[in-house]
């Protein structure tokens, strides 16, 4: 049951304990400690902080993985975490540094906090409690003394305020249970994962479910109270292949849902992992592409990376940390920084964020929330409209222009985590590849190229070199925008209209012109579950799932490269499986089931 507790004035009654809250313990430990922090903590001169809060976050998870039709690890667990947020000086400059409700003054590596007991003890989570805040701040203290020494060596005009002014939110769920059938997940991850073993070009593989209930405890000096639960489950499938000259190539395949009860059918999600090998064996086979330089689509699945990882990533606002660190922070600044106010889309097209939409029809949108991680009430913004950047996803730090939080706080920075992109000039899927091939001929080209799914971060755990690669060109490719390389590219011969699939290209720097050189969108909007590579690199704790609702997207020009020629050997023996599989054949055994196809009730279905 949920409790909204109005009005303001009896939220913030000294002494007023809501419901919801007497047989917490939490909640009690919290409120205690804090009251005894913004009472008596003081060090010398200092007057004490002005601003205190405390986070909780308890995971209550399952989680199961399997390959090659073995279980790896099955485990049931609960997690706790807090984070500590206390601030020396005042709203207009305080000691953090920037970056979300409490930036570098976190505890326990910024975002991510520092494991805390879960057993509802009063006495260890006052504890842990009173040891935080007291470090946090010794350390408030050393941050804001050295703010003060930059701003007085360093020019800076008109610094924005550190962090904005809010009325306080007094919002109460209950606690998230997980429910979970622990031995059919099981069974099922591992009947998954077997999948792989009809596939001989498959080198590595696994399949993994995480399924969590998730309860946040939020309270602050200013009145601020908030519990708040969320359901979510996820199975990843991960696989690579090895090209003929050792080139590795992974991909993923991706379900989701609030409850694992709620994922698609086992036949469903089989099916699907059959196609993720079924490419994966093609892409093994595919001829590398050459250089290429000019229009791409981006159909599907691709044009949602797209947008996450070019436009999503970049319109949370992120200031720059007031130290002398600040000029790391300008190598990584935000490209869309300094565009508020000007065109940076075409016309055409306008993007939303909504983290109030729950559903997408029938299907539960799982990214969507009401609270943010500052505990304010999450807002339907529009970020562009008509091309024209307006806003930004805005957590309780300030811009100079955007003074206020529009309820974007994810984790310790700001998030535009449900982004809708909407378009005025939509084209049927004939007439979208009528424009592309049009472009081409303008162009001279012979053939023009169609990407249908882009690299995902998540792949890296069977391709770590991959993910150092792109991260190292992030940081030292001097580009504005960063896109990862395409999985499923084709070429579209301008003549003759026939696809062929290739591999081994990565795009090249992109510029934010890029952005407008988009020509048109589908009239297929279609919403896409995705987790942000980008997201997860920026706050631990931001390990939401994201929502995006785009058409395929036409852009006029981009240049395709060739990846380093280095590569890996491939392995000196076969997999033995496979090996042993030969062998009965050979000797007159029952041949296996042709990959990719299973027998079921007599016939065979795909």
């Amino acid at each position: 049951m949920k409790f909204l507790l109005l009005p303001l004035l009896t939220a913030l009654t000294v002494g007023y304990v809501p419901p919801a809250e007497k047989d917490d313990v939490v909640f009690k430990a919290l409120r205690d400690e804090m009251d005894r922090s913004t009472t008596r903590l003081h060090l010398d001169q200092y007057k004490g902080p002005y601003f205190v809060s405390y986070t909780v976050r308890q995971t209550d998870e399952f989680e199961v993985t399997a390959s090659f039709g073995a279980v790896d690890s099955a485990s049931k667990d609960r997690a706790r975490t807090l984070r500590v947020d206390v601030r020396e000086g005042d709203y207009t400059l305080d000691s953090a540094h920037g970056g979300g409700a409490g930036g570098l003054s976190f505890l326990g590596g910024g975002g991510s906090g520092t494991s805390l007991v879960v057993d509802d003890n009063y006495d260890a989570i006052r504890h842990e409690l009173w040891l935080k805040t007291d470090a946090a701040y010794k350390k408030a203290i050393e941050d804001l003394a050295a703010k003060k020494a930059t701003l007085q060596e360093s020019n800076i005009k008109d610094p924005p305020d550190s962090m904005s002014k809010e009325k306080p939110v007094v919002d109460i769920d209950a606690p998230a249970k997980l429910e979970v059938d622990t031995a059919r997940e099981t069974d099922m991850v591992r009947k998954l994962s077997a999948v792989f073993k009809e596939y001989p070009r498959v080198q590595k593989s696994f399949v993994r479910l995480e399924d969590k209930a998730i309860t946040r405890w939020f309270v602050n000096s200013e009145g601020f109270c908030n519990r708040t639960p969320k359901n979510q489950c996820y199975m990843i499938a991960i696989a690579s292949v090895q090209a003929a000259n050792g080139a590795i190539i992974s991909d993923t395949e991706i379900a989701s849902a609030e409850r694992s009860s709620e994922l698609p059918s086992e036949e469903v999600l089989l099916d699907r992992l059959r196609k993720l090998a079924e490419r994966l064996t093609k892409l093994a086979e595919a001829k590398e592409i050459d250089q290429y330089r000019g229009p791409v689509l981006f159909e599907g699945e691709a044009a949602a990376e797209l947008v996450s990882q070019v436009l999503q990533t970049n319109l949370g606002y992120v200031p720059e940390p007031l130290s002398k660190m600040g000029a790391l922070g300008s190598k990584m600044k935000n490209p869309l920084a300094d565009r508020l106010g000007s065109k940076i889309l075409p016309s055409f097209i306008s993007i939303i964020d909504d983290p109030l939409r729950n559903h997408d029809g029938d299907n539960k949108l799982i990214s969507s929330y009401r609270i943010d991680d500052d505990g304010l009430h999450a807002e339907k913004i529009t970020l562009v409209d008509k091309g024209i950047l307006k806003t930004f996803a805005m957590s309780r730090v300030p811009s100079r222009e955007i003074k206020q939080s529009n309820g974007h706080a994810r984790g310790s920075t700001a998030a535009a985590n449900n982004i809708y992109l909407l378009s005025d000039n939509k084209l049927s899927s004939d007439k979208l590849k009528e424009k592309l091939i049009a472009l081409g001929k303008e162009n001279n080209l012979k053939e023009v190229l169609v990407a249908r799914r882009l690299w995902n971060f998540f792949a890296a755990s069977l391709e770590p070199q991959a993910l150092l690669s792109n991260l190292m060109s992030g940081f030292m490719g001097g580009s504005e925008l960063r896109l990862s390389p395409p999985v499923e590219l084709y070429t579209l011969n301008i003549e003759t209209g026939k696809e062929e699939l290739v591999r081994g290209a990565q795009f090249g720097n992109l510029s934010l012109r890029f952005l407008r050189d988009i020509q048109a969108t589908g009239d297929d909007t279609k919403v896409y579950t995705l987790f942000s590579g980008s997201n997860l690199l920026k706050s631990p704790d931001s390990t939401d799932l994201c929502t995006i609702s785009t058409p395929s997207i036409l852009v006029d020009e981009l240049e395709l490269t060739k990846p380093s020629k280095q590569t890996s050997l491939p392995p000196l023996l076969n997999n033995p499986y496979f090996e042993q599989q030969a062998a009965s054949e050979k000797a007159g055994e029952k041949p296996a089931a042709k990959p990719g196809r299973q027998k079921k009730n007599g016939r065979h279905s795909k």
